[in-house]
């Protein structure tokens, strides 16, 4: 894993002024999921900075898998950490908001994440938080990335990470694959997901899929060899 991915974000986004009031006004209606999408000008300019200043803090990553994210992406999501149907109070609170990936994003939905969900103040400790916390955690020590390639919990918040983003997914073995290829022999990587492979808990089927894709990463990679 590198110092690129296993970032902590040090300090939240801090909104302006304008962007403050909006957000006190939707407040003092009482807060709930739909106010996310709000036309207020405030609330469009606190989504849009603070997506911006997120995707910066975590050095372009997905907070959950740390894979690399084009800025221009329509994959690139705002994320609440804590959902915000589960408690819409915290829907605006910048220590609440990161940067994933759609596919981390979607499959974490709205999973509760605390320890204590009857909590009343905005939880300021990682061990109030059953998720890895891009801005309390240490993502080395909870997980361990296999070769580069396959995601292996080392804590309980590991593992409840890799398993609420499903970050077993065969997308992200062949995109760190694909990683490992920039630099290494294309053959010896293709040996090592084999034996990755075999120990996933994934049907015969699927592991045909995925190295069929892998297959013609790998033809591609050395086709682009030959030309440079």
């Amino acid at each position: 894993m590198t110092e690129q991915e296993d970032f902590i974000v040090h300090a939240p986004y801090q909104p302006t002024e304008d962007e403050m009031l909006a957000i006190s006004e939707l407040k003092a209606k009482g807060l709930v999921p739909k106010n996310w999408n709000s036309g207020k000008k405030g609330i469009k300019s606190f989504k849009e900075n603070l997506r911006e200043y997120m995707y910066y803090e975590q050095n372009c990553r997905c907070a959950y898998c740390r894979i690399k994210i084009p800025i221009a992406c329509c994959f690139l999501q705002r994320e609440h950490i804590v959902h915000k149907a589960l408690h819409p109070m915290w829907m605006f609170e910048p220590r609440n908001l990161c940067i994933a990936c759609d596919r981390c994003n979607n499959y974490k939905l709205d999973e509760e994440v605390l320890a204590n969900p009857k909590t009343v103040d905005y939880p300021t400790e990682s061990r109030d938080f059953l998720i890895i916390n891009p801005f309390l955690d240490k993502y080395s020590e909870h997980i361990e990335l296999k070769d580069g390639i396959i995601y292996e919990g080392k804590t309980d918040k590991g593992r409840f990470t890799i398993a609420t983003c499903h970050l077993y997914r065969t997308d992200l073995v062949l995109e760190r694959a694909k990683m490992r290829m920039e630099n290494e022999n294309p053959d010896t990587v293709l040996t090592q997901i084999l034996l990755l492979l075999s120990k996933m808990q994934i049907s015969d089927n699927e592991i045909k899929k995925v190295l069929a894709k892998f297959g013609k990463i790998v033809k591609m990679y050395k086709n682009n060899r030959v030309m440079t």
